[in-house]
């Protein structure tokens, strides 16, 4: 069934004029950009289950598994559902036991890094990272690539369908306390919805630890 992009159309509406099909020669960036924040702000009218599992040094710690809703203000809200934490010692690089000092300090860190990164996924920041961006297309996808968008030196890159103009992919880096961190997110469309992010990858370290942090949600509603 032949239909206008979702992205497009949801712009279409909002300022009440017609608006063609992106090309794949030359897409539309201001478009893309608006249709992509307006699909992330109609994602915060649902609700969804959060399962986050963190590994260190390739080892799993902990999954948590959380209720997540927007409230009123477009401010994330999570329920706790489930946690479960691995037995043993978390231990450094040198083999020593992580004081209880440094536990707190690692928690803080991977809390940083996974609300810095989740940046990203906002209204506000994911326009951004379109509308400025330089364009490539990659067989059936348009790569779109943007820097500096949430803080100095990041990059953010997006994919987008050809022939569909919607979202595949989204890859960010960037540093936090001087550590490299890196995002992948993976998208999936709802039943008659917007898209949402169905899967995400943070990696980083913090003293000499690789830490990943992964993301799934499901049961959107």
């Amino acid at each position: 069934m032949n239909r206008l992009p979702r992205f497009v159309a949801i712009a279409a509406t909002i300022v009440g004029v017609s608006m063609p099909v992106v090309s794949q020669e030359s897409p539309d960036l201001q478009a893309l950009g608006a249709g992509l924040r307006r699909n992330l702000e109609e994602l915060q009218n649902y609700t969804c289950q959060s399962k986050i599992t963190f590994m260190v040094d390739g080892v799993q710690r902990r999954v948590d598994v959380y209720k997540i809703r927007y409230d009123e203000n477009g401010s994330l809200q999570r329920t706790q559902i489930s946690g479960e934490t691995a037995k043993g010692d978390v231990r450094g690089p040198n083999g020593k036991k992580l004081s209880k000092k440094q536990q707190e300090a690692a928690l803080e860190f991977v809390t940083k890094a996974k609300n810095q990164l989740t940046a990203y996924l906002s209204p506000l920041f994911a326009e951004k990272a379109v509308a400025s961006a330089s364009v490539t297309v990659d067989g059936d996808v348009f790569r779109l690539l943007s820097r500096d968008v949430v803080n100095p030196g990041d990059t953010v890159l997006v994919t987008f369908s050809t022939a569909t103009q919607e979202p595949k992919t989204l890859h960010a880096t960037a540093t936090i306390e001087g550590s490299p961190m890196e995002l992948d997110v993976t998208f999936q469309a709802l039943d008659f919805g917007p898209f949402c992010p169905a899967k995400s990858v943070t990696t980083t370290s913090w003293n000499g630890m690789q830490l990943t942090i992964t993301t799934e949600n499901s049961d959107y509603s």
